[in-house]
Parts: structure tokens; C-alpha cells; sequence
């Protein structure tokens, strides 16, 4: 039945015209899905084709949209056994219009996906993005079945997914993946040398599942595939035994909000000491003064097991939001070097980026672009100026029946952590399950050695594996159980009260291989769950204040969604349920909801209270003081709690604070990226230009002629310009301009004082003639070799671009303080060093490809491709799989101090061989 329009009052009035205009559609849906029961499985299939033929002769996908839902719908009944709610539709609508469906946690919707995925797959592809790769394999296979039903193919995309299976992946119509396996797909795609290397194909639809997380948590973290350089240990090492000489506010002072240091008048003068420089602000001493602040920053903002974890000899980071282990990541920049000199411990080479994207820039070249999230309105205002991507909240299935208590507060972290020992204790002698969410491993650890002395059994979980932290938190709905971990451990995971019957049955059985014994363990413990749940939720007295509340909540819904309270069916008050308990407000309040949600979904009661302490970061930071003094005037004493609803949106505000900050961070980061975008697709534009063929792909050779003729006159350009200044012939260096064209004409034209561009036309046409001389001496390897030389000097110069563009950004800032705009200055400059590298690298294929003395000679070898390992968001280069068919041989001609060394160091000649000379 279509649900009523009743069922918008309790939102917002736009959030109502939004869910307003979609009801007509979900009626629709509605009627053809009594239709489509009817079909027969051959009927229902040959809808995909019948659809495919609509679209082709003019329909669109949303004329054909209700009968596709309701298609959907059918096949998902039939095939896994779920049948998606009205509210599940209004998800997919939304979905659909390229909009952000918020749908609380239990709502379903990893099935809510299938049908806009369905219905998009049939005009082009569709990417399915998950946050782990436990989570993309899950839904991949536990999905599947609908599309493969209907006749569509299904691909998956793992971290160790090799090459040709990726490709094979992507060329499905719907496939399911992460964001970074996506992310890096799009870079390795872009450092290819062949056209068949490539695998991701068309940017077309993107559905993101917690797509607060991926498109604003993960924002901050670019992408970015890295090669080592040749940073020494020993200096990371000296400076992280010179950070420790620096005390905090008297050499340095400390703006925690920030995370930034500046240091006093004392310790720049410090500093020039340790330093030996005379002034610290001279130009040469940049580099040292750098390396120093690096180093203060690991000592002072970067703490062992919040941060980051020693293991196996390695600095290992922890996602802030997760608390998850990232173990292909690096800090970039030398502050993970600088951090693992700080624990002594073995230094890894520095990094240099080699290619690198923003998530917001990635998915941005969706032509659509749609999420789903239990969390996402307190982050609308970005989503919309970010993406363009409106939300809309969706009404839950069943009555929501969570109770949030008011915040407890108090005086210090270890008071704090003792009132939850006991909390957990007195919910445990009830047979409560409690889920406690930490935003640390040490605090995990921490709250762990409590409740083992209070003989609290229990699991910890921080930093394990997706699959296993699955399969736990989706226990921890079970009579009396206690799950410590990170506020967002387990997020796509569905925690029933009673326990999940489907994961236990699958630990003990595999549902392909033992269809049988995995069936009659699943019924066996639905059984056992239910009677779990029974004890979870007992009836509670029908006069308690608890129990009003809770009636009100299903009379509420009731009225929203158009339905008739019947008491009859509402006779047990339930109380009870999981109890979320969170040990710290987190900067982000949709970490805070996401945690809360843990408790109360599909109509189970549930409960929710966070316990703070003066001593939390966000506290701390925002208010502390104010709060202590507020304390102080209570009287309230150690070990005693202050619990006010003033409080409570006192520390929203904070939170809300936070929230602005970082979003000006993400729009800043954006707002620099935008630049080396523009910068980034002219670069991959030019190489797509000049990739080499597929097997059995046809060339336009002529094409590619008349592109290379034109670098050839503008080289000429280059040349006359750099000897002979226009207008000012007669100062020329004609003897210079002969010896430059000596390397690269033969023979040499000969040269005499005449008007600049008489000059200039006698060089280009010199050049010309060589370069046709050229094209018929090396015939018919010529082409190839062309195109492998522009990619190779032209990927070469951009990693010496990104340097530079690296080195630009870490000091744009000063510039501030000189009264501009950094980021007009950084567009200037970056613009500048843009226009320097297209000139250079013009020059370098040019002079290669002249020379008279360029040989070739064919080979079997693979064609290399740069070695690539992690930094933040890193990720391996993927390894070439066509070989080379030949080798240009480059003459020694004129290098420049600052062109990349010939020598393939990937440094400037001036630091390289050059110094050698």
C-alpha cells in the first residue's frame, strides 16, 4: 500500500514538498508491482530487453521507472527472499534523481541500490561504492542474484584484484568496489602507455553508500600513487633529536584547535643556534626550518595508539573516524619519517607523488552521482555546494523506539571511564547488550582492563579485520553481550537483538559449498534469537514513564504514516533493547548519530547515552574552562556527574563549530585541487592523444603527423626566441642558434642578420624538412616511437610539475603575510610553473625526435612503468602487460639545470649529474 501523506508532517516543510512529490511515483511502483507478480520468471527476465528497446526508441528512464522498480522488487522476492518496503522504494526514487537518500540504520539499504542500479545499468554503467572491501563483496554477492536474475552481469573489485580481472569487472553493468579502488583505478588509467592497459571505461552513475564518510570524512586525504626519492634517515633522525630540545611555550606555542605551532622570538633564536644558520628566514635555510616544524608536529600533535600504532617495526596510521588500521597509508610531506624517527625506529624513503586526485574531484566526473547514508543532514549545506547533491530524509519502516538520556559530564577522563565500568555492570545483570563506542585504542584498551576486573566478559574490537568485525558487531545484539569499539566499527552492519542469525550460520558453514547445513543452522538460530529477544525486550509496566514515552512513539508514527492506532496490537510495552554508550562527543555529530543508531532499529526499543569529561579533546579545546568554572560553582566533586540539557547543546555548538572549520578546510583543499585539475586533465587529455594503439585498433598516422608538425614549429619558435629577441635581431646570438640546431638539423640552414620572423620561418621550415628526413628514415617504426616519447617526457615533466606544486602549496601560506591572497598567488605561480613544463617537455621530445643521431632499436622487454608504493590514500602502481616495440635512443644534447636528469633519477640535472660537472 502506498504510504499516506500524513506520513510527511513530522519533517521539515522542504524536506515535506521533497517526499511530497515523490508519493505519486511510489504509487505507481505500487500498482505495477501487483501486475508484475503475476509474470512468470521468462516474463520477468524479458522485461530487461523489453526496457533496453523502450530507451532505444526515445523513452526515458524515468517514464519507464515504476514498471523497472517494480521489476526489481519481484526479482529481489524471488531470488534472496527480501521484498523492498515503500520506504525502500522512496530510497531508490531518490537515488534515482541523483539526489542523497537518509535512511536510518536497519532500513535496508544495501537493497534500496538495486533498483536504481537496475534501472541506470540499462543505459550505461553502474558503480556500487562501499567503505571496505568486506563490505563490496558482501553486497556484490549478496545482490548479485536480483541482477543476474534479470540478465544483467556483476563485477567485484578487491585490493588485490589483478589487472585483466579488473577490467573484465568493469565491463559488467552494475560493479561493486570502494572508493579508493575506484579512485586509483582513474590514476593507474592515466599512466598507462597503451589504450588496451586501461580498464575502468566510463564515468557514468555512482551510487555511494555511506556517503557522508567517502565524500566528506575521506575528503580531506587525496589519492595519490607515489615513488620514492633520495630523503636521508640520518637528517630525520637529527631533527627529531632537536625537536625534543624545544619546550612548548616558551620556544614554541601551541594552537591545538588547528593543530598548528609557531615558534617564540627564543626559539627562532633556538633554532639559528642548533641550526648553525645566521638568520632562520633566509631562503637556503627553508629547507631546515621545515624539517624542524615537521618534527615538532609529529612530537607534539601526533600520539602513539590514537594516532597511529607501533607494530612490526612499522608506523601504522589510525583512521580518525573509523579507528581502523590503514596500513597502505603514510603521512606525506616527511611527517611519517618524521614520526617514526620520533619512535626510533626504521626510516622509510620519502615519497614523491607521481599522480593524485581529490575524492571530491573524482566524483565529480560522475555524469551521475547519488548516496545513501544514515547520517547526512547536518552535512546538506556541503553536499549541496560540493557535489550538488540534495537530501532528502526518508521515513522509517516501523516505529523508531531509541531514548536518548541526557549527557553526563565529568571532571576527569578516569572518573568518566569508572561511571561506565558501572553503567555496563548494572545493564549486564540485566541482560542488556551494550555496545560502547570509543575514539581510540587507548581508550578502548583503557575501558577493557575495567570491566576484566570487574569480571565483565567482552569483546574489544579496534583495527581488525572488516570481516571479523562484521561478524562480532553483528553479534552484539545478544543477550548480555559487551562490545567495546570504535564509534563507527561495524557501520553497514545490522545488529538484531537476539544476535544475526545469518552470520552465525555462515561462521559455521559456507552458503555455496554447504547449502544444506547452512540452512538448518539459520533456522536454528533464528529460533535461539528470537527467544534472546524475548528476554531482551520483557513488557514493562504500562504506567512507567519509560513505557508512556514509548506508546507515544507508536502513536506518533501511527499518525505520520496515515495508519490506525490499534491498541490490540500494540498490548506489550517493550523496554529494554541494546543500550549505546559513546565515551566521547566526536568532532562530527554524525559520528555521534551514527554510534546512537546503532540502538533501535526496525521498531526494537533501544537506548543511548554519552558520559564526557573536562579531559575529552572537544571539550577541552571548546569550553573547558568555562565548564570547569561551572563545575566549581556546583560544587560538584570528583567522581560526580553534571547532567543538563544546556550542557548538551552547549556541546552540539561545539560540534557544529568543528563542523564549519573542517568544512572550510575541504572547500579550501578543493579550491587548490580545482587548479592542478584544470592542470591535470589538460595533461591527460594531451595523453590520450598520444597512447599507443590496441591490438588490432587502426592509427590515424596523419593525424598524428600534423600534431608533431606543430610542435616542431613551435620549437622552432623556442629556439629563435631564446637566441634572437624580436625586434632586436641584430643583437642576436646567431652562432648560439646554429649550434642548438646542429644537434637536431642535418644539414644546418644557413643562418644570416635578417628580420626576426624572416629568420624564424627559415628555421621552421629547416625544421620541418628534418622532421619529414625523420619520419621516412625511421618508417615504419617512427609513429610508435613518437608516441612513446611524448608520454614518457611528458609523464616525466608532470611528477617534476607535482614536485614543484607540492613544494609551492607548503609555502603559499606565508605569502599571506605579505598582504595576498595565498591562493591567487598559488594559481599565479602554479599557472607559471605549468606553462614552464609544457615548454620543456615540448623541447625534450622535440630534440629527441630530430636528432639526427636517433636510433631504434626493436624489443621484446616490457615497457617499464614508474614503481610506485603508499603514502596517504596511495597506492601501487599497476604493472604494464603490453610490451615496448621499441626504444628511442636519445642523443646527449643540451640539458637544462632544472630539466629532469637525463639520467631517469627523476631529480633536476643541478642535484643529479649535473652536480658531477
Amino acid at each position: 500500500m502506498p504510504l499516506s501523506k500524513s506520513l510527511i508532517k513530522v519533517f521539515r516543510e522542504s524536506n515535506e514538498r521533497k517526499l511530497r512529490r515523490l508519493l505519486p511515483i511510489l504509487a505507481e511502483v505500487n500498482r505495477w508491482s501487483e501486475k508484475v507478480r503475476n509474470f512468470s520468471d521468462a516474463e520477468l527476465r524479458a522485461k530487461t530487453q523489453e526496457f533496453k528497446q523502450r530507451l532505444a526508441q526515445g523513452e526515458t528512464t524515468d517514464q519507464i521507472l515504476p514498471e523497472a522498480f517494480a521489476v526489481v522488487r519481484e526479482a529481489a522476492r524471488r531470488t534472496i527472499g527480501l521484498y523492498p518496503f515503500d520506504v525502500q522504494v522512496l530510497g531508490g526514487i531518490v537515488l534515482h534523481q541523483r539526489r542523497v537518500a537518509e535512511m536510518k540504520t536497519g532500513e535496508g539499504k544495501t537493497l534500496v541500490a538495486t533498483m536504481p542500479a537496475y534501472l541506470n545499468a540499462l543505459v550505461g554503467k553502474v558503480h556500487i561504492v562501499t567503505v571496505n572491501d568486506y563490505l563490496a563483496k558482501r553486497d556484490r554477492y549478496w545482490m548479485g542474484p536480483i541482477y543476474e536474475f534479470l540478465g544483467l552481469t556483476v563485477g567485484l573489485l578487491q585490493e588485490d584484484t589483478p589487472p585483466e580481472e579488473r577490467k573484465k569487472a568493469y565491463q559488467c553493468d552494475i560493479v561493486y568496489g570502494t572508493n579508493a579502488q575506484f579512485g586509483f583505478d582513474y590514476l593507474r588509467d592515466h599512466m598507462v602507455l597503451s589504450r588496451d592497459q586501461k580498464v575502468q571505461g566510463p564515468l557514468d552513475y555512482a551510487i555511494i553508500d555511506e556517503v557522508d564518510y567517502i565524500l566528506i570524512d575521506e575528503a580531506r586525504t587525496p589519492l595519490i600513487i607515489s615513488g620514492p626519492t633520495e630523503e636521508t634517515a640520518r637528517m630525520y633522525r637529527e631533527f627529531a633529536r632537536l625537536a625534543r630540545l624545544f619546550k612548548p611555550g616558551e620556544d614554541f606555542e601551541v594552537d591545538e584547535e588547528h593543530r598548528r605551532l609557531s615558534l617564540t622570538e627564543k626559539g627562532w633564536e633556538k633554532a639559528e643556534k642548533l641550526l648553525k644558520f645566521d638568520n632562520i628566514a633566509d631562503p637556503r635555510a627553508a629547507t631546515a626550518r621545515y624539517h624542524l616544524e615537521t618534527a615538532l608536529r609529529a612530537l607534539v600533535f601526533y600520539k602513539r595508539d590514537r594516532d597511529y600504532i607501533v607494530k612490526d617495526g612499522r608506523v601504522i596510521i589510525v583512521d580518525e573516524f573509523t579507528g581502523r588500521l590503514m596500513p597502505d597509508r603514510r603521512y606525506s610531506g616527511g611527517l611519517h619519517q618524521a614520526i617514526e624517527a620520533k619512535e626510533g625506529l626504521p626510516i622509510q624513503r620519502e615519497h614523491q607523488t607521481l599522480a593524485q586526485i581529490t575524492i571530491q574531484h573524482y566524483f565529480r566526473l560522475y555524469k551521475g552521482l547519488a548516496g545513501m547514508t544514515g547520517t547526512a543532514k547536518t552535512e546538506e549545506e556541503e553536499l549541496k555546494k560540493i557535489y550538488g547533491l540534495d537530501v532528502v530524509q526518508i521515513p522509517t519502516n516501523r516505529p523508531m523506539i531509541r531514548y536518548h538520556h541526557p549527557d553526563v559530564i565529568f571532571r576527569t577522563r578516569k572518573a568518566k571511564f569508572e561511571a561506565v565500568a558501572q553503567k555496563v555492570e548494572e545493564l549486564h545483570r540485566q541482560g542488556r547488550p551494550v555496545l560502547i563506542g570509543t575514539t581510540s585504542i587507548e581508550d578502548s584498551e583503557y575501558l577493557s582492563q575495567l570491566l576484566k576486573k570487574r569480571g565483565l566478559p567482552h569483546q574489544v574490537l579496534n583495527a581488525k579485520y572488516h570481516e571479523k568485525e562484521a561478524m562480532i558487531v553483528a553479534q552484539a545484539g545478544r543477550l548480555g553481550a559487551i562490545t567495546i569499539a570504535t564509534n563507527m566499527a561495524g557501520r553497514g552492519t545490522d545488529i538484531l537483538l537476539g544476535g544475526n542469525p545469518e552470520y552465525r550460520a555462515r561462521q559455521e558453514a559456507d552458503p555455496e559449498k554447504e547449502p544444506e547445513k547452512y540452512r538448518e543452522l539459520l533456522e536454528r538460530y533464528k529460533k535461539e534469537a528470537e527467544e534472546e529477544r524475548k528476554k531482551i525486550v520483557a513488557p514493562a509496566d504500562p504506567n512507567s514513564p519509560y513505557a508512556k514515552w514509548v506508546l507515544e512513539q507508536i502513536k506518533k508514527w501511527c499518525r505520520e504514516t496515515g495508519k490506525e492506532f490499534r491498541p490490540e496490537e500494540w498490548q506489550e510495552i517493550y523496554q529494554g533493547g541494546l543500550f549505546v554508550i559513546g565515551c566521547q562527543r566526536h568532532e562530527a555529530r554524525r559520528i555521534d548519530d551514527q554510534l546512537a543508531g546503532r540502538a533501535g532499529r526496525q521498531g526494537d526499543p533501544g537506548e543511548a547515552q554519552f558520559f564526557l569529561s573536562l579531559e575529552d579533546d572537544l571539550l577541552r579545546i571548546f569550553g573547558g574552562e568555562r565548564l570547569a568554572s561551572l563545575m566549581e560553582r556546583l560544587g560538584v566533586k570528583e567522581g560526580e556527574a553534571i547532567t543538563h540539557e544546556l550542557l548538551t547543546r552547549a556541546i552540539r555548538r561545539a560540534q557544529k563549530k568543528v563542523e564549519e572549520r573542517n568544512f572550510e578546510i575541504r572547500k579550501r583543499l578543493l579550491e587548490y585541487d580545482e587548479i592542478m585539475a584544470r592542470q591535470r586533465d589538460a595533461i591527460y587529455a594531451l595523453r590520450e592523444r598520444f597512447l599507443l594503439p590496441a591490438p588490432g585498433e587502426t592509427t590515424n598516422d596523419e593525424e598524428l603527423k600534423e600534431h608533431l608538425l606543430g610542435m616542431v614549429e613551435e620549437f622552432a619558435e623556442i629556439l629563435v626566441e631564446r637566441y634572437v629577441p624580436r625586434g632586436r635581431a641584430e643583437e642576436g646570438d646567431l652562432s648560439g642558434l646554429l649550434r642548438e640546431l646542429s644537434q637536431v638539423c642535418d644539414p644546418v640552414p644557413e643562418l644570416r642578420a635578417r628580420r626576426w620572423e624572416e629568420l624564424l620561418k627559415i628555421v621552421q621550415e629547416a625544421l620541418r624538412e628534418q622532421f619529414e628526413r625523420q619520419w621516412q628514415r625511421l618508417s615504419p617504426h617512427f609513429p610508435v616511437v613518437a608516441r612513446l616519447v611524448v608520454l614518457r617526457t611528458v609523464d616525466e615533466n608532470w611528477r617534476q610539475h607535482l614536485l614543484e606544486l607540492d613544494d609551492l602549496r607548503e609555502g603559499i601560506g606565508l605569502r599571506a603575510y605579505g598582504g595576498t591572497d595565498p591562493l591567487v598567488e598559488f594559481k599565479r605561480e602554479a599557472h607559471r610553473l605549468f606553462q614552464e613544463m609544457l615548454v620543456r617537455s615540448e623541447e625534450q621530445v622535440m630534440r629527441v625526435l630530430l636528432s639526427p643521431r636517433l636510433m631504434i632499436r626493436v624489443e621484446s622487454a616490457p615497457a617499464p612503468t614508474p614503481a610506485a608504493t603508499a603514502r596517504p590514500g596511495a597506492s601501487p602502481a599497476r604493472p604494464s602487460s603490453r610490451p615496448s616495440p621499441s626504444k628511442p635512443v636519445a642523443p646527449p644534447g643540451k640539458v637544462g639545470r632544472n630539466d629532469p636528469c637525463p639520467c631517469g633519477s627523476g631529480k633536476k640535472y643541478k642535484h643529479c649529474c649535473g652536480r658531477k660537472s
